[in-house]
């Protein structure tokens, strides 16, 4: 077997149904100097059985965790092993169409680029799906702000190992690698034809309540101020971070009973040193902000199906 172009990682615990279909979506792809590592983080389910259907196959590698060490962590893990060129990430109840890996792999290279970015993704969420396209007018704020997961890109590993990017191993653990990404990259890429198909469960890790340990979220942002602070483009990423980490607090907050709430502003201020009041207003007028967004977008969706209609048949 050729030395693979592509290694793609994914974490896995307790996902006896949902792993096979991934993995066979990534397997099943046009893409063939390909291998997938499975980094299994001591699932105690039936996943290592439904594993074990793939262990003939010499592209999918499996690792297993002695003990459960958390999504940024495996996803690091399975960096250390990766022998490809490039490097991409699928989440383990997740799929991808078929040409989603090859394509982004074919703009690298034709490009040069340190990252590709996936600018269309489905989200399903039992029986309904909505696909999301968003504009590549700002790679970098693409990257940091609106696909900050690292499933929506593929990343030169080369890149990754310069710079020394890792994932955090708490709540929000792609935050700080998407910045460093953005901020790094030389050149970036994206692609706008082919989708990753997110599954969105109630029961998965970012829809639980929220707890006071969730509230690393928000002092990753800290890390990241601190990184800026002397930085000579600091005035292009501040409003970037600040936007970034009112997603963060609209999720979390969102999701919180009433002291929960208090002490996340409370935490959110000391971060940005911003008071109660301040931190209200910013939240208030960002989420106004991005629901006229969302209405223009709805907009301009509808002008288009207008615009495509043909008088004489109505298609």
């Amino acid at each position: 077997m050729k030395e693979p172009v592509l290694s793609v990682i994914i974490p896995v615990y307790n996902a006896q149904d949902y792993i096979e279909k991934c993995l066979k979506s990534i397997l099943n792809g046009f893409l063939e100097e390909i291998e997938v590592i499975v980094v299994n983080d001591n699932s105690n389910d039936n996943t290592s059985e439904i594993l074990k259907k793939f262990q003939d196959d010499r592209r999918v590698i499996i690792i297993n965790n002695k003990e459960n060490l958390k999504t940024g962590a495996s996803r690091n893990k399975g960096i250390l092993f990766a022998r490809g060129e490039y490097i991409g990430f699928v989440d383990n109840d997740d799929t991808v169409d078929a040409d989603y890996f090859s394509s982004m792999v074919n703009k690298l290279q034709k490009e040069k680029a340190d990252v590709c970015v996936c600018l269309k993704l489905e989200n399903h969420k039992g029986n309904k799906s909505k696909t999301h396209l968003i504009k590549a007018d700002n790679l970098k704020r693409t990257i940091f702000v609106e696909r900050t997961a690292p499933w929506a890109k593929v990343f030169r590993k080369d890149f990754l190992l310069e710079h020394n990017i890792k994932f955090d191993n708490t709540r929000g653990e792609d935050i700080y690698p998407a910045f460093l990404c953005g901020y790094y990259a030389k050149k970036i890429s994206f692609i706008e034809n082919s989708k990753y198909h997110c599954n969105i469960r109630q029961g998965s890790i970012s829809r639980r309540k929220i707890t006071f340990y969730d509230f690393e979220e928000i002092r990753l942002y800290k890390k990241i101020l601190d990184f800026i602070q002397d930085k000579t483009d600091k005035d292009f990423w501040l409003p970037l971070i600040k936007e970034r980490s009112l997603v963060s607090f609209d999720f979390l907050y969102r999701n919180s009973d009433f002291e929960t709430k208090k002490e996340l502003k409370k935490e959110y201020g000391k971060v940005f040193k911003l008071n109660s009041f301040e931190i209200m207003k910013e939240y208030g007028l960002w989420k106004i902000k991005n629901g006229l967004e969302k209405i223009k977008s709805y907009l301009r969706g509808s002008f288009n199906i207008f615009a495509n209609i043909n008088p004489r048949n109505g298609v």
